[in-house]
């Protein structure tokens, strides 16, 4: 059992919470990762959205250099390893706010391998969080189920909008460690200047992968 586990107690015996984090980062760009369509929040419905990223016939991504330079810095600032080779990969979804069918997106070559990122409690002790990978992706669209009551509605600004997952190792043991490690990689991320860190735009998002 980890040493800075705070048991649960339970009828049968003592529990261990076991948190793990994928982290979703908008990358500060202001074109997306494989169109040159803008970035930005705020734009009408389906203002910002190019022929590639509405999967027309015949469309061709083309890799944003800017985005791959960020998502390094990034992975710097992590402590990470930067791999010299790195592949995207296609990631089949049936939503409708995907035009595609599937995302772009990186799976046994990342662009960023395993890093560490040191974090501090709230009682001034510290404990470090390894991170397994930083990989690079397109983001979905957005389905807007309040516009009618029978029908939906799809926005595709943010399809295609470049992500980066970090995704931590299962060191975590409290839901409190679990915060702490947020506001320090959003720290690291808002000085770098590869996201802006801007959680009520969606633009830092957080899985949380929980064992009991």
């Amino acid at each position: 059992m980890n040493e800075n586990s705070k048991v649960i107690k339970g009828r049968t015996g003592d529990w261990e919470m076991v948190l793990g984090l994928e982290v979703h980062a908008q990358v500060a760009s202001k074109s997306k990762l494989f169109s040159g369509a803008a970035v930005g929040f705020g734009a009408g419905p389906n203002e910002q959205v190019s022929l590639v990223d509405a999967a027309m016939p015949g469309m061709l991504p083309v890799l944003n250099r800017f985005c791959v330079e960020q998502a390094v810095k990034t992975g710097l600032g992590l402590r990470a390893q930067i791999n010299l080779k790195s592949r995207f990969d296609r990631k089949n979804y049936f939503y409708p706010d995907l035009p595609q069918g599937y995302q772009i997106s990186q799976f046994d070559q990342p662009i960023v391998g395993e890093g560490v990122v040191s974090v501090e409690r709230d009682d001034g002790t510290t404990f470090d969080v390894r991170i397994e990978r930083l990989h690079l992706e397109q983001d979905a669209g957005k389905s807007l189920h309040d516009q009618d009551p029978n029908a939906t509605y799809v926005d595709l600004n943010r399809a295609g909008t470049a992500l980066m997952e970090i995704v931590s190792k299962p060191d975590m043991r409290t839901s409190e460690e679990a915060a702490a490690y947020v506001k320090k990689l959003r720290t690291i991320l808002v000085y770098l200047g590869t996201c802006d860190g801007d959680m009520e735009k969606g633009n830092l998002r957080a899985d949380v992968n929980v064992s009991v």
